[in-house]
């Protein structure tokens, strides 16, 4: 009888939180996608610096034309949320006033941008372009920085990892790579935050969790590629009749130190917050690092790159040239 009371009340319980997350439902994957959104904010005045309201504010994406339309409050302010992660041409347009149009103003994702316009008297058809862009971060109180797609190609990485790109905020380092060899140190690199540990990071790719589940670590160097999917194969007839290749590899081997790691030209934006970031961004005390990749536009596009490294294509070091017994032949 205990057993059946019990039972019961699970039962009630069960069903009343299932009904809760159906009814709720609907807010968690807006909660969750925060991180891969932006939003863009900000007060909307005369050239008095009198707030307007009414002013219709409109973004637009330069990439996709996905619009997304608002209106200033009695206070001029006004705030564009969820917005896709790139360029953005934002304008401003309000009966017996110029329109103000910013472009280009980037959003990135899980932060605000701040836009603030000024409307001078004059007709609606009368545009002011302005080109400037707000990149102060004037909302929240993380330390950190964000790179986009042109920084991150363009950006040499002698270990072929964005891991590597870490260490372009203050407070963070990597160690060295491996070696000077053309195939040394390929893969990604220890990264230590403000005197944090190397597994006290957080890593996210396009927003899901990269981190590390065996040891936290991000060490992954290999010397051909970034990192290693199986290592001890043991394979012998005489020992195994079956024929099958069996394998030593341990959870704590190459695998079980590597992350995710997209080529960089893959990469949209690669944003690294090092202090001061709220609890939506990680539970470890070192940096928090986001991965985004690129996504489709209107335009066609695309790349074709080649990645070859050899040793025989490396400058002959000093010593060498200057040894007699060495043919320059060889």
């Amino acid at each position: 009888m205990f057993s059946r009371t019990l039972l019961h009340r699970f039962s009630s319980v069960l069903v009343r939180g299932f009904a809760l997350l159906i009814l709720f439902g609907g807010n968690l994957p807006t909660a969750l996608g925060q991180q891969l959104l932006g939003n863009i904010e900000g007060t909307v005045s005369d050239a008095s610096n009198a707030a307007l309201p009414q002013v219709k504010v409109t973004a637009r994406n330069l990439d996709t034309n996905l619009e997304q339309t608002t209106a200033t409050n009695v206070n001029g302010y006004y705030r564009l949320l969820n917005l896709p992660i790139g360029p953005y041409a934002v304008s401003f347009s309000r009966d017996h006033f110029n329109t103000a149009v910013h472009s280009p103003v980037r959003v990135s994702a899980n932060r605000t941008s701040t836009e603030v316009a000024i409307l001078q008297v004059g007709a609606v058809t009368e545009t002011v372009q302005v080109t400037a862009s707000n990149l102060l971060n004037q909302v929240d109180t993380t330390n950190g920085y964000i790179l986009g797609d042109t920084v991150v190609e363009n950006t040499p990485l002698g270990t072929g990892s964005f891991t590597q790109l870490a260490i372009l905020s203050p407070g963070v380092n990597a160690d060295l790579l491996g070696g000077s060899g053309s195939s040394s140190g390929l893969g990604n690199r220890a990264i230590w935050a403000n005197g944090q540990r190397d597994t006290s990071n957080s890593f996210t790719i396009n927003a899901i969790s990269g981190n590390n589940l065996f040891n936290g670590k991000t060490t992954s160097e290999v010397g051909s590629n970034r990192y290693v999917l199986n290592t001890g194969e043991n394979f012998s007839t005489g020992s195994n009749s079956g024929g099958e290749i069996q394998t030593s590899t341990s959870v704590y081997d190459a695998i079980g130190q590597a992350l995710p790691t997209p080529p960089q030209e893959t990469i949209d934006e690669l944003r690294v917050n090092t202090s001061m970031y709220d609890a939506s961004q990680g539970t470890n005390s070192g940096a928090h690092i986001e991965v985004i990749t690129k996504s489709g536009t209107n335009a066609f596009h695309g790349q074709a790159y080649e990645y070859f490294q050899n040793n025989i294509w490396n400058a002959a070091p000093y010593f060498r040239n200057a040894n007699p017994l060495i043919p320059p032949s060889q």
